[in-house]
């Protein structure tokens, strides 16, 4: 009687401790699930995370000494098809394992999950943890999900701003990058006096712009604000490249 008694006061101090909140996360869609998904790259101390959730979301980039970082929403309908997404690629069952040779410092991407008073679910692929290799296409599908909710905002919120090539480029091939990521490449025609305009686009803050010259071999990277309607000047005078931010 006696053990049947503290089996009972275990079982309710365990319902006490952990409440509704604490269920299993194939047990249902939690109303106030969190998902951060973070990206780190070693070239240039850069990052990027994606933060969802039902009350605010938002994606900030980090390169060098520059952060960008903008909020957005996405709808219940959009939280609840992610959820059905964790489920199908098994998020919940997804491992990973321990390098044989360490590298603390191995860049990856990181997946955290919160829910609750104290459920959550981490997924580290980066350090000295790598995924099994059973679960990289489960991986890559959560992941490729996660970020069209990014694309989708980073497209209504670019604006259109000019990058505007001197003489002293023209037929020379001219690639340009911004933070890294590739912008655009081509051979500067002959136009004007006036130089050759090339309309892109962006999501407005800070960047750094990388111009290349590949028959040159000059190259410069700058830091340069870039809002609506901004127009950039690239010039080169003797092997050096010169920006002139408007």
């Amino acid at each position: 009687m006696k053990k049947l008694f503290f089996v009972i006061l275990l079982i309710s101090i365990s319902k006490l401790s952990f409440g509704q909140n604490y269920y299993y996360f194939a047990d249902g869609n939690p109303p106030d699930l969190k998902i951060t998904y973070t990206t780190t790259k070693a070239l240039m101390n850069s990052s990027e995370t994606i933060y969802l959730s039902r009350d605010s979301c938002y994606y900030e980039t980090i390169f060098q000494d520059v952060t960008n970082r903008f909020n957005f929403f996405i709808t219940g309908k959009n939280m609840d098809e992610m959820y059905e997404v964790l489920l199908k690629y098994q998020v919940d069952k997804i491992k990973t394992k321990t390098l044989t040779r360490e590298a603390p410092e191995r860049m990856g991407d990181n997946l955290l999950l919160q829910w609750g008073e104290y459920s959550s679910i981490n997924i580290n692929n980066s350090g000295n943890f790598i995924l099994e290799d059973k679960w990289l296409n489960d991986w890559k599908k959560i992941v490729k999900n996660i970020r069209k909710f990014v694309k989708v905002s980073i497209d209504d919120r670019s604006r259109n701003f000019i990058v505007r090539f001197n003489e002293s480029m023209y037929g020379k091939k001219a690639a340009l990058y911004l933070n890294n990521e590739f912008l655009y490449d081509n051979i500067i025609p002959d136009k004007s006096t006036e130089g050759f305009i090339v309309n892109l686009a962006a999501v407005p803050g800070t960047y750094y712009l990388k111009v290349v010259l590949d028959d040159t071999g000059a190259s410069g990277e700058f830091k340069v604000d870039i809002a609506e309607g901004t127009e950039l000047g690239l010039s080169l005078n003797g092997n050096t490249i010169q920006v002139n931010n408007k």
